[in-house]
């Protein structure tokens, strides 16, 4: 039950490539919105958006399962009041030990080891291999992240990808020594806690053995420890050496780049200062024409407004001569009438008289 729930769980670590990539997928798109280019999306942009995600993942989950070691580890799950040489309390132990944590992980298969009837030697050798398959793989992951986010600075990516790529290499370095020493003080716990209390139960000439295979597996782990951790130093030595020179690389392409941009910048703009200033030029000569037509154009209005004033008064002046001709031609008209009738007035008139026979 114990084998089928161990390969069920995986290796007790939150670093597995699936939640990695998975989780540095959806940060890619999240990192996308700050740091979208102003000239659309290219390949490169993507791929580089897409490793700084999947960095960023890395640390995230790197510096949970660092906690989570550590918490576990911290809570002493092998108590000194144990007689774990008794392989029935290792048994009892071991099903009572719960949680899902490489170090929890570790000491269940030690324990259920020793309490299934294997040798010291054989458990001292079991724990040796556990540690030294964990430093592998911590060397493994710290140098593919490491890889990935140097090959970044190659994808021509904006500056501030750049930036956040030469951060997360450093996030990774730390968070890769931190649980380097947490690797190495989880060894120490169980070679100290475990290893050193489970007893022998081989002849009274195998304690020698036993004890040797002890510092066998203590100095192995040790070795391998050592070697890890110069193999990383080498590595991220490396590493950082190709993320220097391809973001110098990068910079100066962008620099290059800017200065071009700036150089057609100032072209066209004084191409366009030269074109602005030859329009203008034109536009004022158009506008001085068209001020010139006006003003003769108001000058023509004014003779028209003097030449109207001067028709209406001499139409009012017609008007005036007309009236005045027919007041005369009355004027006339009854001075002639009145002469007729004092010319019959004064005319010598005779007086007749005649009788009639009947009067």
């Amino acid at each position: 039950m114990e084998k089928r729930k161990a390969k069920c769980g995986g290796y007790g670590m939150f670093t597995g490539i699936y939640g990695v990539i998975g989780l540095g997928i959806i940060l890619g798109v999240l990192l996308g919105f700050p740091f979208k280019p102003e000239a659309g999306w290219t390949k490169s942009d993507l791929a580089a958006t897409l490793a700084n995600g999947i960095a960023l993942a890395y640390v995230l989950l790197a510096a949970i399962d660092w906690f989570v070691q550590w918490l576990a580890l911290s809570k002493n799950p092998l108590p000194h009041d144990l007689d774990l040489s008794d392989r029935a309390v290792a048994r009892e132990r071991g099903a009572a030990l719960a949680g899902g944590a490489l170090i929890q992980r570790h000491i269940r298969r030690l324990l259920a080891a020793w309490g299934a009837g294997a040798s010291g030697p054989q458990v001292a050798a079991m724990a040796g291999s556990q540690m030294i398959r964990l430093l592998a793989i911590l060397v493994a992951e710290t140098a593919a992240i490491l890889v990935l986010v140097s090959a970044a600075a190659g994808f021509a990516a904006p500056g501030g990808l750049l930036t956040l790529g030469t951060g997360l290499m450093v996030l990774v370095s730390i968070v890769a020594l931190a649980r380097f020493q947490l690797a190495s003080q989880t060894a120490g716990y169980i070679e100290s806690h475990l290893l050193a209390r489970i007893g022998n139960d081989t002849p009274s000439a195998a304690g020698v053995e036993f004890a040797q295979a002890v510092a066998k597996s203590v100095a192995d782990s040790t070795a391998s420890l050592a070697a890890a951790q110069a193999k990383f130093a080498e590595q991220l030595a490396k590493s950082q050496d190709q993320a220097a020179a391809q973001i110098a690389k990068a910079q100066q392409e962008a620099a290059g780049q800017v200065a071009k941009a700036q150089g057609d910048m100032t072209s066209k703009l004084a191409s366009a200062q030269q074109e602005g200033a030859s329009q203008l030029a034109k536009a004022q000569d158009k506008i001085s024409e068209q001020l010139g037509r006006i003003a003769a154009l108001a000058g023509t209005i004014d003779n028209v407004l003097k030449l109207q004033q001067a028709v209406d008064g001499t139409l009012k002046g017609v008007a005036v001569t007309d009236e005045f001709k027919s007041t005369l031609v009355e004027l006339k008209r009854h001075l002639a009438e009145s002469d007729a009738l004092l010319k019959n007035a004064a005319r010598p008139r005779t007086i007749r008289l005649v009788e009639k026979g009947n009067e």
